[in-house]
């Protein structure tokens, strides 16, 4: 069983042939949660900042669909761990309480699986406050 307390990568399974890449993530050892939440991020400028907050309970899965993400995280130990996304058969687990800036290259897409429906309480976008719990 894979350890998820801390951010890592994991692999997305898939089948790639001439005709395209179908990739999948099914509910197992792969994914730590049952899915409740999906989003996807586009047409960010490049260099864009995206993120720039900290959730008190979701835990996510960051896939970069398309296209170069640098994803810098912060733990309240003061801890950095920096991630470059840049192919669709890798996604990062991101769990709770974890500080995220994720930096889009151009025509960068992001897709986001989150185990919680969003919850505006559920941010922390002060980076103060975030130092301070």
């Amino acid at each position: 069983m894979i350890d998820f307390k801390s951010p890592k990568l994991i692999k997305i399974h898939g089948d790639v042939q001439q005709t395209g890449q179908l990739r999948f993530l099914e509910h197992s050892e792969q994914l730590p949660f049952e899915i409740r939440r999906v989003f996807w991020i586009t047409n960010v400028p490049e260099n864009g900042i995206r993120g720039v907050h900290a959730h008190r309970e979701e835990a996510q899965i960051l896939v970069a669909m398309k296209g170069v993400l640098q994803v810098c995280l912060e733990n309240k130990k003061g801890e950095l761990f920096n991630f470059k996304l840049d192919h669709p058969d890798q996604g990062l687990f991101l769990p709770p309480m974890y500080w995220s800036e994720v930096s889009f290259h151009q025509g960068a897409i992001l897709l986001g699986l989150g185990n919680c429906k969003y919850s505006e309480s559920d941010y922390i976008r002060d980076k103060q406050a975030y130092d301070q719990i």
